[in-house]
């Protein structure tokens, strides 16, 4: 809950809970933090926990919670191995959510590495023990499938979604000139050391890097040798992000992976011209010259790219079309919400009119 208040995305982490609400659900989150949550709305308690490193007493410490509940639903694949433990001790169904799976993250990072290995495992139990697994993307479910042995009719794909109301084309805003943001954590994997040497070899051009991580002084001191005007404003609302965004020509993303891009999807619903790079996660969204720009992962494609979007008018406006429409059809709330919310009426079947939910 703090990652996300911090981040600035609680608002849109609590939306999904929120439509459970209407439907009569009420739902308690499990969490780590210690702080307040003056601000949450009313249906949704806060359950603490102590440590992440006391989980394995989760069946027996929280007892009453896994009586309380109806259904148990994980928010991602990371640790969901306690969570899947703990259902299967309560006797209650556990519905394993993610927004990427932790074990192909590590894997397609570090490698194959024993630790990676050992958390595979745990990972692959937790989606096997679960009632029902959600991954967001077709790659990710054939990567699960293949990987752990999960059957098909056990696992279903449903993406992250967008807010297509908040995150929409915004008249009359005045955009810089040249100018190119992106949202993500200042980390080596987003290479926004690329993004930074190619925006430096367009005169004139500035970009915006909206985020934090331990890349952030590096990343400063990079834009300084090139000459490179960089705004590093650190995290910002997510509900404030369309208006942000679309004060900027481009939106880019340049990492050496992507799971599946929340702050892309939000970008194209934005009707933002969009410049990727040739990647995991990116590639499979963008289509090329249609709803975005590809290009090779080197500075000199990007810098190309980006100067077509900068220069071609007519171009951006057919992709910014491209991307609104593609994001509205695949990612809007209400859809992607309905999907998922189908799924768990399927697993609860007739047993109750309204229930409850217990989400980590």
């Amino acid at each position: 809950m703090n990652d996300w208040k911090r981040i600035g995305t609680l608002s849109r982490e609590l939306r999904p809970y929120l439509e459970y609400i209407k439907r009569g659900w009420n739902i308690k989150i499990l969490t780590f933090d210690r702080d307040e949550f003056r601000e949450l709305p009313e249906g949704i308690e806060i359950v603490r926990f102590p440590k992440r490193t006391l989980l394995w007493f989760l069946p027996w410490t929280h007892k009453k919670l896994g009586e309380w509940a109806d259904l148990i639903k994980t928010n991602q694949s990371h640790h969901a191995y306690f969570y899947t433990r703990a259902a299967r001790l309560w006797k209650k169904p556990l519905f394993l959510r993610c927004g990427y799976v932790h074990g192909e993250y590590l894997e397609t990072t570090y490698g194959l590495t024993l630790k990676t290995k050992f958390y595979q495992l745990l990972e692959a139990k937790a989606f096997r023990e679960a009632v029902h697994c959600q991954v967001p993307t077709k790659e990710l479910a054939d990567w699960v499938k293949k990987k752990y042995g999960i059957d098909t009719a056990q696992l279903s794909v449903i993406p992250n979604f967008v807010d297509a109301e908040i995150f929409k084309p915004i008249d009359g805003i005045k955009k810089k000139e040249k100018s190119v943001i992106s949202i993500g954590r200042l980390t080596p994997v987003k290479r926004y050391d690329l993004l930074i040497r190619a925006c430096s070899s367009i005169p004139g051009c500035e970009l915006t890097v909206i985020g934090e991580g331990p890349e952030k002084m590096r990343l400063q001191q990079i834009a300084r040798s090139c000459g490179l005007k960089l705004t590093l404003p650190g995290n910002i609302l997510n509900e404030s992000l369309p208006q942000f965004m679309q004060e900027h020509m481009v939106f880019a993303i340049t990492s050496e992976r992507e799971g599946h891009p929340k702050a892309l999807i939000e970008a194209m619903a934005c009707g933002m011209p969009c410049l990727g790079v040739k990647a995991i996660g990116i590639e499979n969204i963008m289509k090329h010259g249609e709803n975005g720009w590809l290009a090779e992962p080197d500075h000199e494609s990007v810098r190309k790219g980006l100067s077509t979007l900068f220069e071609k008018t007519d171009l951006c406006s057919r992709i910014s079309r491209g991307a609104r429409e593609y994001a509205f059809t695949y990612y809007d709330f209400d859809k992607c919400f309905s999907l998922e919310y189908s799924t768990i009426e399927s697993i609860l079947k007739e047993k109750i009119s309204f229930g409850t939910c217990y989400s980590k």
